[in-house]
């Protein structure tokens, strides 16, 4: 028996092979998968899979590298994290692995996006999905001034 924590099977080139994409992970053994969000926007889809499968659950975040997308709010994570199925929040974390011109300095609204994805997971009591990338770091500091020392 193994699982999949972190898939993406609601992005459109896996989407359309669902069907044999669910065989391959039983032929693997692979009975049951995270289905991993990384905006607001597609959040439906990734519960949706959740939902409509008895074997697959799913997260609600927002990609660290993901801009010009609807921000998560506390609140909105404190409610789409309630709903069934959603186990875990995340995915969110730091990127700096493609700043282009962009400095570290220029990130604060990672690490803002971050603490928000920290401070839902705490609340809800859920683990969280954590994306690191040329940032272990930051990361590791943010969560130990979140009062994070678990994982």
């Amino acid at each position: 028996m193994f699982t999949d924590s972190h898939c993406h099977l609601n992005f459109p080139e896996l989407i359309s092979q669902l069907p044999a994409i669910r065989e391959a992970m039983s032929a693997a053994q692979v009975d049951r998968a995270m289905c991993i969000s990384t905006t607001l926007e597609e959040f439906p889809a990734v519960q949706g899979l959740a939902a409509q499968y008895d074997n697959f659950w799913a997260t609600v975040g927002v990609h660290p590298d993901n801009e010009g997308v609807q921000e998560p709010s506390l609140q909105d994570l404190l409610t789409l994290g309630q709903l069934p199925r959603v186990v875990g929040i995340g995915e969110t974390g730091l990127d700096y692995y493609r700043l282009g011109e962009r400095s570290i300095a220029d990130m604060e609204w990672q690490r803002n996006r971050f603490r928000t994805h920290i401070r839902a997971a705490r609340q809800l009591a859920k683990p969280l999905v954590i994306h690191t990338r040329s940032a272990s770091d930051d990361t590791l500091a943010i969560l130990r001034e979140e009062g994070e020392d678990g994982g």
